[in-house]
């Protein structure tokens, strides 16, 4: 606890750029798990996918640690509620990792056209961009706090936010187009494999949904 303690005297974000660092690695790692669900290699695929689950424990563990720590006696440049807010919002990044590495654990997929896989792939690449930008906005936000909310500070971390928004904007059209293609060869699968394909596409969506969640809190914490 005392560790958590310190890092917050010397910023409220220096704690949650510790966590941030542990979910940036839970997404890296799916990464590379959808990238061996693509190219066929589920043993691989597994191996990263159980890894997801085991960095989406650690994640929680220091959230929960960071909670515990956070008196509301340290006096901090932003509101401690907000800070425990931004903190859940983060850690549900790493949550919805978690989720997609699950459901590319419950199946080996049979014949998948390739469309719907070059689809999948796409998704889940600009959904981790996504989150490794979290990373980036939360790394900035220490430096606006540092700065003194300079204005040069502050504008860089809108612009990080606003790429944020832009990547979850295409997950989104991605999303629509990947729904489009799964009822237009319908009779090409069973409902499993169509079951299964449009639940690895809502988890994939999800994790753009949390980046934008907690970008937006960002925002609001520079707003104030």
């Amino acid at each position: 606890m005392q560790v958590w303690t310190k890092l917050f005297a010397k910023s409220p974000f220096k704690p949650l750029i510790k966590h941030a660092e542990v979910v940036l690695e839970t997404v890296e790692t799916l990464e590379k798990a959808l990238q061996a669900w693509y190219d066929g290699h589920y043993g691989e695929m597994g191996k990263m996918a159980v890894e997801v689950d085991r960095l989406e424990d650690v994640a929680d563990r220091i959230k929960e640690e960071i909670r515990d720590s956070l008196s509301s006696k340290l006096m901090m440049a932003v509101a401690r509620e907000d800070v425990l807010i931004y903190l859940h919002m983060q850690d549900k990044v790493a949550d919805a990792a978690e989720d997609t590495a699950k459901w590319l654990l419950i199946k080996r997929p049979g014949e998948i056209l390739p469309e719907i896989k070059d689809l999948i792939l796409e998704m889940g690449r600009e959904s981790i961009k996504a989150a490794k930008l979290v990373y980036e906005a939360i790394v900035q936000m220490d430096r606006v706090i540092e700065s003194g909310f300079s204005e040069g500070e502050i504008e860089r971390e809108y612009g990080i936010i606003r790429e944020i928004e832009a990547v979850e904007n295409k997950i989104d059209g991605l999303d629509t187009k990947l729904m489009q293609l799964v009822f237009e060869n319908a009779d090409k699968m069973n409902w499993a494999e169509g079951f299964y394909i449009l639940n690895i596409a809502r988890t994939l969506s999800n994790i753009s949904d949390k980046a934008k969640d907690a970008a937006e809190r960002i925002r609001l914490m520079m707003n104030k």
